[in-house]
């Protein structure tokens, strides 16, 4: 029996990594999962071209020659340098820190690059001519194959800004801008894939056929626009009530507050009450004992939402790391003695929206 219940429990403890996630630590480590991904579409790269016949094949690079009448833009390293700025920026959001401001300061150069070249461009083609004359094509010239219209790029971009909207309130938010813009790219690549068979057509047969214009994706916008109203609900703590789900948080065997009065922030027996609500915490500055233990109780009001109360010294450095829960929720942890000075204390899923000072002695 002894065995069964411990291989039950395993299974419970398997099946709540799915249930109830850490949102913390799947924020952590989304760009690890990036990073898999990449990997794995390389690798599956590699091995699809190992695989094609020798018939498929080019025996080198061919230098590619414009058609008659038609005007290609210069090449140029500004849509790599702001890949690259992005994955900063990125990286930035997920880690905080000197990276952050790295990342948001190369995408502005790296996009001011890109439009300077975009004029450069313009003013090649004006002629210094103030404006160019509006030319109407009744189609692309012979040889040219151009793609067909697509909706995926701008659900793509909408599922980004999804996602970075869960990065700062994570949650059910960020779960449905992932879903969102994993979406927004399969439909982008699938659309490649249309086309990319359109293009073998048409070298075997010489007929180029474009793609038809795609219908309004109503359905699509519907369904993940009730998605994103539902996580935004859910998030925020409209649905369920706060009353009811405060109600139930206090039953459900979280840790009761100790020590000084709660929601005061100040030492009392030992220690300080910290809450949280709307992403903010309840107080700036805090006092405790130097050289001595405490206790923080930390009340997490915000439904479906993680956050924890990390304490940093001078340096930066964590001298206390709280493991971050689920609101709402009340916990009590202890803290280990500080030697006198001041400390920055904050929640490490959102440090520059709640964080304050704590002063330790004096």
């Amino acid at each position: 029996m002894e065995l069964l219940q411990t291989i039950w429990n395993s299974i419970l403890d398997i099946i709540k990594q799915f249930v109830i996630p850490d949102w913390g630590s799947l924020i952590a480590l989304l760009p690890v999962f990036m990073g898999v991904v990449v990997i794995l579409f390389f690798i599956g790269r590699v091995v699809q071209y190992r695989r094609l016949g020798a018939r498929r094949r080019r025996p080198g690079r061919i230098t590619p020659v414009t058609p008659p009448g038609v005007h290609m833009p210069g090449p140029t390293y500004a849509p790599i340098l702001a890949a690259a700025a992005t994955f900063l920026l990125l990286y930035g959001l997920v880690f905080n820190g000197p990276i952050l401001v790295a990342g948001l300061v190369a995408l502005i150069l790296s996009l001011l690059y890109w439009g300077r070249e975009g004029l450069t461009e313009f003013d090649h083609l004006a002629g210094g001519r103030t404006s160019l004359p509006a030319v109407v094509h009744a189609g692309p010239p012979p040889g040219v194959h151009m793609p067909g219209p697509s909706f995926q790029p701008f659900l793509a971009a909408f599922g980004v800004a999804v996602l970075f909207l869960g990065l700062v309130f994570p949650g059910w938010i960020l779960a449905v801008g992932a879903a969102f813009t994993v979406v927004g790219l399969l439909g982008w690549l699938n659309d490649a894939r249309r086309e990319y068979r359109l293009v073998e057509v048409a070298d075997r047969t010489g007929h180029l056929e474009n793609l038809p214009a795609p219908l309004w994706p109503r359905t699509l916008l519907s369904v993940f626009g009730i998605l994103i109203v539902a996580s935004i609900a859910l998030t925020a703590g409209w649905f369920p009530p706060r009353s009811a789900a405060g109600g139930t948080a206090a039953a459900s065997g979280s840790a009761a507050p100790s020590g000084g009065p709660a929601g005061s922030g100040a030492p009392g027996g030992g220690g300080i009450a910290i809450t949280a609500s709307g992403v903010k915490f309840d107080v700036s500055t805090l006092s405790a004992p130097a050289d001595k233990p405490f206790k923080i109780t930390f009340d997490n009001k915000d439904p479906g939402t993680n956050h924890d109360v990390d304490i940093l010294d001078a340096s930066g450095a964590k001298v206390f790391d709280m493991k971050d829960f689920t609101g709402p929720a009340v916990k009590t942890v202890d803290v280990p003695a500080l030697k006198a000075g001041t400390y920055k204390f904050e929640c490490s899923i959102h440090p520059a929206l709640m964080n304050g000072q704590l002063t330790v002695g004096g």
